[in-house]
C-alpha cells in the first residue's frame, strides 16, 4: 500500500498534506463547478431569446438590455463583492475582490480568459444586434468597459479614488518626512 487513503476531501486541511495554494476558499470555489458554467450560459440565452421572442421589446433593444444586465451583475458579483463567507479563513481575502481570489490571482489564467470572452462575446452580439447603430453602441462600450477594465492585471488590488476600498486593510499609510517640532 503506497500511502493512507484520505476519509473525506476536508481530512486534507487538516492534516496538512494539501499545499497552501491549493487551499480551499468558498468564495471562488463555485467557479470551478461544471454547472456554474452551464447555468451562466443558460441565463445570458434565456435572457436573450426571451427578450426577442417577447413582444416587449425588439431584438436590439433585447440584446441591449441582456448586454448591460449581465454587465451589472458581473460588475457586482466580482469587482466589487469582496472578501469570503468561511470563517476558516479568518478574514484572509477581507481585502479582495472575488475576481482577485479566482485562481489565487494568477493572471491570464484559463477561467479568467473565459471571463473576459463572455463580455466580448456578449458586446459584439448586441452591436451586430443593433446593425452596429451609434445610440446602441453609446449605451453598449461603457458596460463593456465596466466588465473589462477590472479584469486586466494591471489593475488587480488597485481601487480607484479610493471606491471599495476595506478601512484598515487599504489605507494608505504615509510616513511624515520631518517630525513637527516639539513645543516646550
Amino acid at each position: 500500500m503506497k500511502g493512507r487513503m484520505n476519509r473525506s476531501y476536508s481530512e486534507q486541511f487538516f492534516s496538512g498534506t494539501q499545499q497552501e495554494s491549493e487551499q480551499r476558499n468558498v468564495a471562488v470555489e463555485w467557479l470551478r463547478n461544471r454547472s456554474t458554467v452551464l447555468c451562466g450560459a443558460y441565463l445570458l440565452f434565456l435572457g436573450l431569446f426571451y427578450g426577442a421572442m417577447t413582444t416587449l421589446c425588439s431584438p436590439t433593444l433585447a440584446s441591449t438590455l441582456t448586454n448591460i444586465t449581465h454587465g451589472l451583475l458581473t460588475f457586482l458579483g466580482l469587482h466589487w463583492a469582496k472578501g469570503s463567507p468561511d470563517p476558516v479563513a479568518q478574514g484572509e481575502y477581507d481585502g479582495l475582490t472575488v475576481w482577485e481570489q479566482i485562481d489565487g490571482g494568477v493572471p491570464w489564467t484559463t477561467s479568467k480568459k473565459i471571463f473576459m470572452l463572455v463580455p466580448t462575446i456578449m458586446m459584439l452580439l448586441a452591436l451586430n444586434a443593433t446593425n452596429y447603430d451609434k445610440q446602441y453602441m453609446a449605451v453598449n462600450l461603457p458596460f463593456y468597459a465596466l466588465c473589462i477594465i477590472p479584469k486586466l492585471p494591471l489593475l488587480h488590488g488597485v481601487r480607484i479614488f479610493g471606491i471599495n476600498s476595506t478601512v484598515g486593510i487599504d489605507d494608505v499609510v504615509t510616513t511624515p518626512s520631518k517630525l513637527p517640532p516639539k513645543l516646550d
